[in-house]
């Protein structure tokens, strides 16, 4: 590092830390984003060059994602047996309040919902991180001998809450809603579906568009949270498609371990114990209760004072306070992870340029030193180290103040004048201090931005309705198809989204090298075959820069020794049918 840059360094060092100190006392701001001991994991996998480039015959019926790397609270056992205690309640915190109880609508995440839909409406699939392999549910099976047509044998003992059966006439039914519904964030995965044939009560036929590798995967995701058809059409408003009454009030809708109670948002909802959960006796709980806890250290201080069973934190310092304390501890480090996503579809960042001088002009390491204390992963990839999905080459604009101030030169020839931005952020200590100082080194370069921190639901509203320019946001990526919901375009040209294009991809990220990557990595019979289509993914996507990959932070779960049988599935969502107290 030259003189002039360690000046630089210092400089936004010391703005960052006035600034943060004069907002957090303008204003009571509360901390945390989206959250030894036992620690439950072992080391993360690494594929071979030999690996990679193998290219062996497909397996029927099995999904070619190898192994993801990811072993988080591995699925141990889902057998449900009298050796574990039963009754009592627990509480969990999480980092935000869903925005309802509708499978269709909600919100992505197991910090935003999807633990609470799990315990409501239980999966067809759940998917074993260790292994990539789907366990069976709701369902009992699915297999392929082409990846294109799907056998899926239902289970034959179980039923809705309101006492419908699910069979193959109810499962027709939930695909189509999610295919067809207003909003519905399972569209994108129903629309993979070209047809479904009833073969018997228990048994369909799915056909799929095309060959599709991980279409198996969408059931043990959203399209595995199976509604009873009953309960939904009696409410359901013939223009949307939607039942209102669901998404607050979801009585007799889903077949999980856990009955609705009650819910005030922004303060907790309960779950009680389901008597005729079809894996008697679980779930070993009467009930669990749910506080959506925005500021992490309050989580914390919640949890070490009795308030919390368990707590769900992406905040590196605490996790390794927990874990110095002797908590037990499942947490993982996911593919693509924390970033600052920027709207490509308007300026100033539909302009390419404008994209590079911004995420050359963040020095990393230094960010993670400044708001996690070293502690996070810091990796100018999108894969994470370990994944197998990794493309070493494709390597996305590191901290360069050279690259920076060329493509800012670039950018505002275009642009016609300053580099200037409003970027949002949310009200908490730790998304406050990433902000400032993002700001800062932004600012040490000759780029204008300003924060405009406002609640999760404010700031997610306008990513939502497409208003946002620049905001904190996360994505988990597990098998890379994941990414299909966050930068599918269908896009003819670049910058240009068709109508198709993903509902999660926010940033209106649309790119026709994206779409024809992501498409042959559904495609591929074998894992060197997806290998090569997400391998060319990375490398354009390091070309464009479509947001800037900040963090690729550890996140997980928390507990106390009150509580066993912690596990995850997809998504890296708690399993509590499973969980005793005890």
């Amino acid at each position: 590092m030259n003189e002039g840059e360690s000046i630089v360094k210092t400089r936004w060092k010391t703005i960052a830390a006035v600034a943060l100190v004069l907002s957090l006392l303008a204003a009571a701001c509360s901390s945390d984003d989206d959250v030894g001991g036992t620690e439950v994991g072992i080391e993360q996998s690494h594929i071979s060059e030999d690996e990679v480039v193998s290219d062996s015959e497909p397996t029927a019926g099995v999904v070619p994602t190898s192994n993801t790397g990811f072993i988080p609270g591995a699925i141990v056992s889902t057998e449900c047996t009298d050796m574990h205690p039963i009754g009592g309640t627990i509480s969990i915190g999480l980092f935000g309040e869903m925005n309802g109880w509708d499978p269709t609508t909600v919100e992505d995440g197991p910090e935003l919902g999807e633990i609470q839909l799990m315990a409501i409406y239980d999966s067809l699939f759940y998917l074993d991180l260790t292994t990539s392999e789907l366990l069976p549910a709701l369902a009992e099976s699915i297999t392929t001998e082409d990846n294109q047509t799907f056998i899926l044998t239902l289970r034959n003992d179980v039923n809705f809450t309101d006492g419908t059966p699910l069979n193959a006439d109810a499962f027709i039914w939930n695909v189509e809603h999610y295919r067809t519904a207003s909003g519905s964030r399972a569209a994108d995965e129903a629309e993979i579906i070209a047809e479904i044939n009833k073969i018997d009560e228990l048994t369909v036929e799915i056909v799929a568009v095309n060959s599709n590798a991980a279409l198996p995967l969408s059931f043990a995701g959203r399209l595995g949270k199976m509604m009873s058809p009953t309960t939904y059409e009696a409410g359901r408003d013939l223009e949307t498609g939607l039942n209102s009454e669901i998404n607050t009030n979801p009585v007799g809708i889903g077949a999980g371990a856990f009955l609705f109670e009650s819910w005030i948002p922004g303060d907790e909802a309960v779950v009680v114990r389901n008597p005729d959960y079809y894996r008697a006796p679980c779930p070993y709980l009467d009930s669990v209760i749910f506080r959506p806890i925005v500021d992490a250290s309050q989580r914390q201080k919640s949890y070490q004072a009795g308030g919390l069973d368990i707590f769900y934190s992406r905040d590196a310092v605490i996790l390794s306070q927990e874990r110095d304390a002797g908590s037990n501890i499942a947490t993982y480090v996911d593919n693509h992870a924390s970033h600052w996503l920027l709207n490509n579809s308007r300026e100033p960042f539909n302009i390419r340029a404008c994209r590079r001088a911004v995420a050359h002009g963040v020095d990393y390491e230094t960010l993670n030193e400044i708001v996690h204390d070293g502690l996070s992963t810091v990796n100018r990839s999108i894969m994470s180290p370990g994944s197998p999905w990794v493309d070493p080459e494709a390597k996305i604009p590191a901290y360069d103040l050279d690259a920076a101030r060329d493509a800012l030169v670039e950018c505002e020839a275009e642009l016609g004048g300053p580099l200037e931005f409003s970027t949002f952020c949310y009200s908490e200590t730790v998304n406050r201090k990433t902000v400032e100082t993002l700001i800062a080194m932004w600012d040490a370069i000759g780029i204008t931005a300003i924060a405009n921190c406002v609640s999760v639901g404010e700031m997610a509203s306008e990513v939502f309705a497409g208003e946002a320019i620049a905001n904190p946001w996360s994505v988990a990526v597990g098998d890379p198809d994941d990414l299909y919901f966050s930068y599918y375009g269908d896009s003819s040209t670049d910058g240009v989204c068709g109508s198709n294009v993903s509902a999660g991809n926010y940033g209106k990220a649309c790119y026709p090298e994206f779409d024809e990557a992501l498409t042959q990595g559904r495609k591929g019979l074998t894992f060197a075959q997806r290998y090569e289509a997400y391998s060319r993914f990375q490398h354009k996507w390091a070309e464009e820069v479509p947001h800037i990959l900040t963090f690729k932070p550890e996140r997980g779960y928390v507990w106390s020794d009150k509580v066993s049988g912690m596990m995850q599935t997809s998504n890296f969502v708690a399993m509590l049918q499973f969980v005793a107290k005890g």
